[in-house]
């Protein structure tokens, strides 16, 4: 990661997920959240809630013949985690087994993951936990998925089930923000000047509280305060 990439992961650590969805709703990007079907193995509360950078992988339930597709090589995971990485995995939202346990959710953050985000199975949850690793899956189950589904590829673009109902794209390098509101990505491309007016969001819902805690009210307060005047649209470019 740049230095450059350092410090917007730090700046956006400090916001909520909320505010970056207004900002993103405003600026023209509307499909930005993951569906709270999606769930944390451990609520993300102010201990647990996380920022990072997506790596991307996505895998297929296994087909068995002479055509199949081949599988990922097993250490391609590993090889491409960094600091701050958030493994995003599209499964095609297998849940008859489990992705990974946690032998995988170890070696992973030992690599540098903080975090994993998928719309398949988990299993070890006690044992993921007790990492300390934030997960956010769609099911958890004893089953040995391996024998069923299998690991296809690493570094490339993904989809993962929508809060709107479509598929939110996810390319490695967008940013990830996850608090218990839920999950939102950013575009790479847009990361500085979301996670700017988010910034400016923040100052101005500040000011809105103290005056209603002032007395005044929600209307008058609200007036004085515009929340989304500062907010840039997206390029279609960047998006």
């Amino acid at each position: 990661m740049t230095k450059t990439a350092d410090d917007l992961l730090a700046r956006l650590a400090k916001l909520e997920t909320g505010q970056v969805s207004d900002v993103l709703d405003e600026a023209g990007v509307s499909n930005h959240a993951l569906s709270s079907a999606l769930t944390p193995l451990t609520p993300l509360t102010a201990g647990t809630r996380f920022a990072g950078i997506a790596v991307c992988a996505r895998g297929e339930a296994s087909v068995q013949g002479r055509h199949a597709r081949p599988a990922m090589p097993g250490e391609a995971l590993e090889q491409a985690m960094h600091p701050n990485a958030v493994l995003m995995i599209e499964s095609g939202g297998f849940t008859r087994g489990a992705l990974f346990g946690g032998f995988v959710a170890y070696s992973l953050q030992r690599a540098g993951c903080v975090a994993i985000v998928s719309d398949g199975g988990v299993r070890d949850a006690d044992e993921i936990r007790g990492l300390g690793l934030p997960v956010i899956s769609a099911a958890v189950t004893p089953v040995n998925g391996s024998r069923r589904w299998q690991w296809t590829d690493v570094g490339v673009p993904i989809a993962l089930p929508g809060q709107e109902g479509r598929p939110v794209p996810v390319a490695p390098g967008d940013y990830i923000l996850a608090d218990g509101d839920g999950l939102v990505v950013i575009p790479a491309a847009i990361a500085a000047t979301v996670i700017e007016d988010t910034e400016k969001l923040a100052e101005v819902e500040r000011e809105i509280g103290n005056g209603l805690r002032a007395g005044g009210t929600r209307a008058e307060v609200f007036k004085r305060n515009p929340r989304f005047a500062h907010i840039r649209p997206a390029s279609p470019a960047k998006v």
